[in-house]
Protein backbone atom coordinates (compact mmCIF):
# COMPACT_ATOMS: atom_id res chain seq x y z
CA UNK A 1 0.00 0.00 0.00
CA UNK A 2 1.28 3.39 -0.71
CA UNK A 3 0.21 7.03 -0.26
CA UNK A 4 2.60 8.88 -2.23
CA UNK A 5 3.82 11.62 -4.65
CA UNK A 6 6.58 11.27 -7.81
CA UNK A 7 8.34 13.25 -10.41
CA UNK A 8 10.65 10.40 -12.22
CA UNK A 9 9.09 8.99 -15.03
CA UNK A 10 8.65 5.53 -14.94
CA UNK A 11 8.01 2.83 -17.54
CA UNK A 12 4.75 2.03 -17.93
CA UNK A 13 3.07 -1.27 -18.39
CA UNK A 14 0.42 -0.56 -21.53
CA UNK A 15 -3.28 -1.08 -20.95
CA UNK A 16 -4.54 -0.34 -24.58
CA UNK A 17 -2.11 -2.99 -26.13
CA UNK A 18 -4.46 -5.97 -23.89
CA UNK A 19 -7.95 -7.42 -24.23
CA UNK A 20 -9.12 -5.35 -20.84
CA UNK A 21 -11.59 -3.11 -20.49
CA UNK A 22 -13.42 -0.28 -18.79
CA UNK A 23 -16.55 -0.91 -16.85
CA UNK A 24 -17.36 2.62 -15.37
CA UNK A 25 -19.83 3.34 -12.71
CA UNK A 26 -21.05 6.70 -12.56
CA UNK A 27 -22.58 8.16 -9.03
CA UNK A 28 -23.82 11.11 -8.99
CA UNK A 29 -26.13 14.21 -7.05
CA UNK A 30 -27.09 17.23 -6.98
CA UNK A 31 -29.59 16.71 -3.52
CA UNK A 32 -31.99 19.25 -5.01
CA UNK A 33 -34.35 18.28 -2.92
CA UNK A 34 -32.55 19.05 0.14
CA UNK A 35 -32.09 22.89 1.57
CA UNK A 36 -28.88 23.86 2.12
CA UNK A 37 -27.23 20.57 0.84
CA UNK A 38 -27.69 21.48 -2.97
CA UNK A 39 -24.48 20.83 -5.06
CA UNK A 40 -23.61 20.30 -9.14
CA UNK A 41 -22.71 16.97 -9.44
CA UNK A 42 -24.33 16.44 -12.48
CA UNK A 43 -21.34 18.80 -14.22
CA UNK A 44 -18.85 16.35 -12.61
CA UNK A 45 -20.55 13.67 -14.23
CA UNK A 46 -20.10 14.62 -17.58
CA UNK A 47 -16.76 15.49 -17.48
CA UNK A 48 -15.87 11.99 -16.63
CA UNK A 49 -18.45 10.62 -19.17
CA UNK A 50 -16.32 12.86 -21.90
CA UNK A 51 -12.79 11.41 -20.57
CA UNK A 52 -14.18 8.13 -20.48
CA UNK A 53 -15.48 8.56 -23.84
CA UNK A 54 -12.34 9.47 -25.50
CA UNK A 55 -10.97 7.00 -24.26
CA UNK A 56 -13.60 4.65 -26.04
CA UNK A 57 -15.16 3.50 -23.08
CA UNK A 58 -18.16 1.37 -24.27
CA UNK A 59 -19.44 0.04 -20.65
CA UNK A 60 -20.68 3.33 -19.04
CA UNK A 61 -23.10 3.22 -16.24
CA UNK A 62 -24.89 6.22 -14.64
CA UNK A 63 -27.29 6.71 -11.21
CA UNK A 64 -27.85 9.83 -10.13
CA UNK A 65 -30.82 11.48 -8.14
CA UNK A 66 -31.99 13.94 -11.30
CA UNK A 67 -35.51 12.14 -11.15
CA UNK A 68 -36.10 13.25 -7.40
CA UNK A 69 -37.47 11.59 -4.38
CA UNK A 70 -39.23 8.47 -5.90
CA UNK A 71 -38.09 8.30 -8.66
CA UNK A 72 -36.47 5.16 -10.75
CA UNK A 73 -33.08 3.76 -9.24
CA UNK A 74 -33.35 7.14 -6.62
CA UNK A 75 -29.70 6.56 -5.38
CA UNK A 76 -30.08 5.12 -1.88
CA UNK A 77 -27.83 2.62 -0.79
CA UNK A 78 -28.78 -0.18 -1.36
CA UNK A 79 -29.77 1.10 -4.68
CA UNK A 80 -25.93 2.26 -5.05
CA UNK A 81 -24.55 -0.87 -3.58
CA UNK A 82 -26.94 -2.83 -6.58
CA UNK A 83 -25.19 -0.72 -9.25
CA UNK A 84 -21.86 -1.95 -7.83
CA UNK A 85 -22.58 -5.37 -7.99
CA UNK A 86 -24.15 -5.18 -12.04
CA UNK A 87 -21.09 -3.39 -13.78
CA UNK A 88 -19.34 -5.33 -11.53
CA UNK A 89 -20.44 -8.75 -12.83
CA UNK A 90 -19.66 -7.58 -16.31
CA UNK A 91 -15.80 -7.42 -15.71
CA UNK A 92 -13.75 -10.42 -16.46
CA UNK A 93 -9.73 -10.58 -15.52
CA UNK A 94 -7.97 -8.16 -16.68
CA UNK A 95 -10.71 -5.11 -17.09
CA UNK A 96 -10.69 -2.19 -14.83
CA UNK A 97 -13.59 -1.42 -12.55
CA UNK A 98 -13.85 2.04 -12.56
CA UNK A 99 -15.85 3.51 -9.71
CA UNK A 100 -17.13 8.05 -10.00
CA UNK A 101 -18.46 9.38 -7.17
CA UNK A 102 -19.56 13.18 -7.20
CA UNK A 103 -21.77 14.00 -4.27
CA UNK A 104 -21.30 14.70 -0.20
CA UNK A 105 -18.37 12.93 2.06
CA UNK A 106 -19.27 12.86 5.67
CA UNK A 107 -16.86 11.43 8.62
CA UNK A 108 -19.28 9.47 11.22
CA UNK A 109 -18.48 8.15 14.30
CA UNK A 110 -17.31 4.03 14.34
CA UNK A 111 -20.57 2.30 15.20
CA UNK A 112 -18.27 0.29 18.05
CA UNK A 113 -18.55 3.54 19.82
CA UNK A 114 -14.47 3.69 20.28
CA UNK A 115 -14.47 7.03 19.32
CA UNK A 116 -13.28 6.61 15.87
CA UNK A 117 -14.64 7.34 12.86
CA UNK A 118 -15.58 6.12 9.85
CA UNK A 119 -15.78 8.13 6.65
CA UNK A 120 -19.11 7.72 4.14
CA UNK A 121 -20.62 8.35 1.02
CA UNK A 122 -23.91 10.59 2.11
CA UNK A 123 -26.94 8.32 -0.06
CA UNK A 124 -29.88 9.80 1.32
CA UNK A 125 -33.16 7.50 2.30
CA UNK A 126 -36.27 6.45 0.41
CA UNK A 127 -37.35 10.18 1.25
CA UNK A 128 -34.61 11.89 0.06
CA UNK A 129 -33.51 12.37 4.14
CA UNK A 130 -29.96 12.99 4.55
CA UNK A 131 -29.14 11.20 7.56
CA UNK A 132 -26.49 8.98 9.28
CA UNK A 133 -28.00 5.89 9.35
CA UNK A 134 -28.40 6.21 5.16
CA UNK A 135 -25.22 6.41 4.27
CA UNK A 136 -23.03 4.19 2.64
CA UNK A 137 -19.74 3.58 5.53
CA UNK A 138 -16.47 3.27 3.90
CA UNK A 139 -16.24 -0.11 5.11
CA UNK A 140 -19.52 -1.35 3.20
CA UNK A 141 -18.10 0.19 0.22
CA UNK A 142 -14.92 -1.73 0.61
CA UNK A 143 -16.58 -4.98 1.41
CA UNK A 144 -19.08 -4.53 -1.47
CA UNK A 145 -15.89 -3.86 -3.55
CA UNK A 146 -13.69 -6.75 -2.73
CA UNK A 147 -17.35 -9.28 -2.56
CA UNK A 148 -18.80 -8.24 -5.82
CA UNK A 149 -15.60 -7.34 -8.35
CA UNK A 150 -14.05 -10.31 -9.98
CA UNK A 151 -10.07 -11.35 -9.60
CA UNK A 152 -7.97 -10.05 -11.73
CA UNK A 153 -9.74 -7.07 -12.44
CA UNK A 154 -8.31 -3.66 -10.95
CA UNK A 155 -10.53 -0.79 -9.43
CA UNK A 156 -10.29 2.72 -9.53
CA UNK A 157 -11.84 4.90 -7.28
CA UNK A 158 -12.46 8.44 -8.15
CA UNK A 159 -14.09 10.25 -4.77
CA UNK A 160 -15.11 13.76 -5.72
CA UNK A 161 -16.41 14.79 -2.12
CA UNK A 162 -15.53 15.95 1.01
CA UNK A 163 -13.75 13.75 3.86
CA UNK A 164 -12.69 11.13 1.33
CA UNK A 165 -8.85 10.92 2.39
CA UNK A 166 -9.44 7.41 3.19
CA UNK A 167 -12.96 6.54 2.08
CA UNK A 168 -12.02 3.61 0.53
CA UNK A 169 -10.15 1.74 2.75
CA UNK A 170 -7.27 1.19 1.04
CA UNK A 171 -5.01 1.96 4.09
CA UNK A 172 -7.01 -0.33 6.57
CA UNK A 173 -9.03 -2.82 4.58
CA UNK A 174 -7.37 -6.10 3.05
CA UNK A 175 -8.01 -5.73 -0.51
CA UNK A 176 -7.21 -8.65 -2.81
CA UNK A 177 -7.66 -6.12 -5.48
CA UNK A 178 -5.11 -3.95 -7.30
CA UNK A 179 -6.48 -0.22 -6.15
CA UNK A 180 -5.91 2.96 -6.98
CA UNK A 181 -8.19 5.57 -5.10
CA UNK A 182 -7.86 9.71 -5.94
CA UNK A 183 -10.12 11.66 -3.23
CA UNK A 184 -10.61 15.33 -3.37
CA UNK A 185 -9.96 15.73 -0.16
CA UNK A 186 -8.38 14.62 3.17
CA UNK A 187 -10.57 12.90 5.71
CA UNK A 188 -10.71 16.45 7.78
CA UNK A 189 -11.43 18.31 5.03
CA UNK A 190 -14.09 19.70 2.73
CA UNK A 191 -14.33 19.57 -0.84
CA UNK A 192 -15.35 22.52 -2.89
CA UNK A 193 -18.04 23.17 -5.71
CA UNK A 194 -17.31 25.22 -7.95
CA UNK A 195 -19.93 24.74 -10.81
CA UNK A 196 -18.53 21.24 -10.49
CA UNK A 197 -15.74 19.56 -7.70
CA UNK A 198 -11.90 20.64 -7.77
CA UNK A 199 -11.30 16.81 -8.01
CA UNK A 200 -13.02 16.51 -11.58
CA UNK A 201 -12.31 20.20 -12.77
CA UNK A 202 -8.22 19.43 -12.16
CA UNK A 203 -8.06 15.76 -13.21
CA UNK A 204 -10.33 17.02 -16.83
CA UNK A 205 -7.28 19.37 -17.11
CA UNK A 206 -4.79 17.00 -16.52
CA UNK A 207 -5.26 14.32 -18.35
CA UNK A 208 -6.10 16.99 -21.28
CA UNK A 209 -2.48 18.36 -20.77
CA UNK A 210 -0.77 14.66 -20.63
CA UNK A 211 -2.51 13.35 -23.68
CA UNK A 212 -0.63 16.32 -25.71
CA UNK A 213 2.33 15.85 -23.85
CA UNK A 214 2.44 11.81 -24.93
CA UNK A 215 0.68 11.80 -27.90
CA UNK A 216 1.79 8.21 -29.33
CA UNK A 217 2.44 6.69 -25.29
CA UNK A 218 -0.16 6.01 -22.05
CA UNK A 219 1.10 7.65 -19.02
CA UNK A 220 1.02 6.24 -15.74
CA UNK A 221 -1.55 6.73 -12.66
CA UNK A 222 0.95 8.58 -10.90
CA UNK A 223 1.52 10.60 -13.47
CA UNK A 224 -2.51 11.90 -13.74
CA UNK A 225 -2.69 12.19 -9.97
CA UNK A 226 0.29 14.38 -9.60
CA UNK A 227 -0.71 16.54 -12.40
CA UNK A 228 -4.36 16.73 -10.98
CA UNK A 229 -2.93 17.70 -7.62
CA UNK A 230 -0.89 20.89 -9.36
CA UNK A 231 -3.79 22.06 -10.99
CA UNK A 232 -5.98 21.90 -8.30
CA UNK A 233 -3.56 24.10 -5.96
CA UNK A 234 -4.14 26.73 -8.39
CA UNK A 235 -7.71 26.39 -7.78
CA UNK A 236 -8.24 26.30 -3.90
CA UNK A 237 -5.73 26.27 -0.77
CA UNK A 238 -9.08 25.22 0.93
CA UNK A 239 -8.62 20.81 0.20
CA UNK A 240 -5.40 18.76 -0.58
CA UNK A 241 -6.09 16.17 -3.16
CA UNK A 242 -5.54 12.58 -1.75
CA UNK A 243 -3.84 9.21 -3.38
CA UNK A 244 -4.21 5.74 -2.12
CA UNK A 245 -3.52 2.93 -3.97
CA UNK A 246 -2.59 -0.93 -2.91
CA UNK A 247 -0.80 -3.61 -5.84
CA UNK A 248 1.65 -2.70 -8.44
CA UNK A 249 3.42 0.92 -8.12
CA UNK A 250 1.17 3.45 -10.30
CA UNK A 251 4.25 5.02 -11.39
CA UNK A 252 4.51 1.26 -14.02
CA UNK A 253 0.64 1.31 -14.43
CA UNK A 254 -1.32 3.08 -17.27
CA UNK A 255 -3.72 5.65 -16.30
CA UNK A 256 -7.03 3.31 -18.08
CA UNK A 257 -8.91 6.31 -19.20
CA UNK A 258 -6.20 7.76 -21.65
CA UNK A 259 -6.40 8.73 -24.91
CA UNK A 260 -4.73 10.41 -27.92
CA UNK A 261 -4.88 13.95 -28.40
CA UNK A 262 -6.93 13.25 -31.69
CA UNK A 263 -10.01 12.39 -29.57
CA UNK A 264 -10.40 15.87 -29.09
CA UNK A 265 -11.74 16.40 -32.77
CA UNK A 266 -14.61 14.92 -31.56
CA UNK A 267 -15.62 16.67 -29.18
CA UNK A 268 -18.76 18.39 -30.55
CA UNK A 269 -20.91 15.60 -31.02
CA UNK A 270 -19.92 14.24 -27.86
CA UNK A 271 -21.32 17.04 -26.35
CA UNK A 272 -24.78 16.77 -27.79
CA UNK A 273 -24.94 13.31 -26.25
CA UNK A 274 -27.48 13.07 -23.52
CA UNK A 275 -25.72 11.00 -20.28
CA UNK A 276 -28.34 10.58 -18.96
CA UNK A 277 -29.48 7.92 -21.19
CA UNK A 278 -26.73 5.85 -19.56
CA UNK A 279 -29.43 5.41 -16.55
CA UNK A 280 -31.04 1.88 -16.02
CA UNK A 281 -34.14 1.92 -17.26
CA UNK A 282 -35.72 -0.63 -15.04
CA UNK A 283 -36.05 -0.71 -11.27
CA UNK A 284 -32.37 -2.54 -10.18
CA UNK A 285 -33.82 -3.76 -7.04
CA UNK A 286 -36.27 -5.31 -8.77
CA UNK A 287 -33.89 -7.58 -10.55
CA UNK A 288 -33.79 -4.92 -13.68
CA UNK A 289 -30.71 -5.26 -15.15
CA UNK A 290 -31.16 -3.46 -18.96
CA UNK A 291 -28.90 -0.90 -19.92
CA UNK A 292 -30.06 2.59 -20.57
CA UNK A 293 -31.51 3.19 -23.86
Amino acid sequence: MGICGSKKREEVVSFRETDGEIKLLIVALNYEYVQGAELTCHEDAHIIFRIADRAHCCDITLNTDRRGIGGLNFPTRSVVLKHIEMVASRCKPGDWFVWFWAGHGVSVPHRSGNGDFDQAFVTPDEKGRLTEKSVLLDDEFAEALETYVPEGVRILCICDCCHSGSICDVDSYKYTHEIYQFSASQDNEEAEDIGGGVLSIAMKRAVRQLSLKYPHREFSIQEAFDLSKKNAQKVTCEQELSFQWSGTDPRNVAWPLGYAWTEYAKDIPRRRVDIFDLEHTEDVLKGGDSDGD
